[in-house]
C-alpha cells in the first residue's frame, strides 16, 4: 500500500512538473527567442530546435500516465525531431519545406493531446490548468507556423507591414498569430490570400470560444467535484 501511494505520488509530481515544464518552454519559444537573435543565425535555429524537441518531450512526459496517448504522441515527436536534428547533418539534402510542416503538424498533434485531458472528466487539478494555458499558447504557435507556411508558397499572401513579405522572420508570424488570437485586430497586416484569410476566421474564433468554454469545463468539474464530495460514496444495495 505504501508503496503504491509512493508512486501515485510521483506520478502526480511528474505530471504537474512536466505540464509546468512545457508552458514555460512555450513561453520561451513565443516571447524569449524570436526576439533576441536574428531570425536567419545558427544561434536563432539551433534554439528552436532545442525548444521544438524540449517541448515535445515535455509533453510526452505530460501524458505518460495514458498509453494511447502516450504512444501517439512518442511517435510524432520522434519523427519531427529526427526531421529537425537530421537537418544539421544533411543540409543540402534535404526537404526544407517538409522540415517547415513537421512543425506546426507535431504541436497540432501535441495540442490536441493536451486537450483530451484537459477537457476529459475528473477534478480540477493545477496540471488541468497549466495545460489549458499551455493549450492556448500551443494555439497561437501552430497559427503562427501555419501563416508562415502561407506566406512561403503564396506570393502577396499579406499586405500591409513592412517586413511582411519575409517569411523566414518568426516574429512577425508569432505577432500577427496572437494578434489575431486575442481578437485585437491592429490591422497592420492584413491577409489577402484566401488560405490565410480562411486560418484567421478559424483562429478568431478559437480566440474567442476557448476561453468561455475552458472556463466553463472548469466550472463545471469544480461543481460536479464538490457535489460528489458532498453525497459521499452510495451505499450497495
Amino acid at each position: 500500500m505504501r508503496r503504491m501511494r509512493w508512486w501515485r505520488d510521483r506520478t502526480v509530481r511528474m505530471r504537474i512538473g512536466s505540464m509546468a515544464a512545457l508552458l514555460i518552454l512555450l513561453v520561451l519559444n513565443v516571447f524569449v527567442v524570436p526576439f533576441v537573435a536574428a531570425p536567419e543565425g545558427v544561434f536563432s535555429r539551433l534554439a528552436r530546435d532545442v525548444l521544438l524537441s524540449l517541448i515535445l518531450l515535455s509533453g510526452v512526459a505530460a501524458v505518460s500516465e495514458h498509453r494511447s496517448q502516450f504512444v501517439v504522441i512518442l511517435c510524432v515527436a520522434a519523427a519531427a525531431m529526427l526531421l529537425r536534428w537530421s537537418g544539421w547533418l544533411f543540409p543540402t539534402g534535404g526537404a526544407p519545406v517538409l522540415l517547415d510542416e513537421s512543425v506546426p503538424f507535431s504541436l497540432g498533434i501535441l495540442g490536441a493531446v493536451i486537450g483530451i485531458n484537459v477537457f476529459s472528466g475528473g477534478v480540477v487539478t493545477i496540471d488541468r490548468i497549466l495545460g489549458a494555458v499551455a493549450l492556448y499558447v500551443l494555439i497561437g504557435i501552430v497559427w503562427a507556423n501555419a501563416y508562415q507556411l502561407v506566406g512561403v508558397h503564396v506570393p502577396d499572401a499579406y499586405a500591409g507591414m513592412r517586413g511582411a513579405g519575409d517569411p523566414a522572420d518568426p516574429t512577425i508570424w508569432i505577432y500577427f498569430s496572437f494578434v489575431t488570437l486575442t481578437t485585437v485586430g491592429y490591422g497592420d497586416l492584413t491577409p489577402l490570400a484566401h488560405a490565410a484569410k480562411s486560418l484567421v476566421i478559424i483562429e478568431a474564433l478559437i480566440g474567442q470560444l476557448y476561453p468561455a468554454i475552458v472556463l466553463a469545463r472548469l466550472v463545471s468539474l469544480r461543481a460536479a467535484s464538490e457535489e460528489h464530495a458532498t453525497q459521499g460514496p452510495r451505499s450497495p444495495r
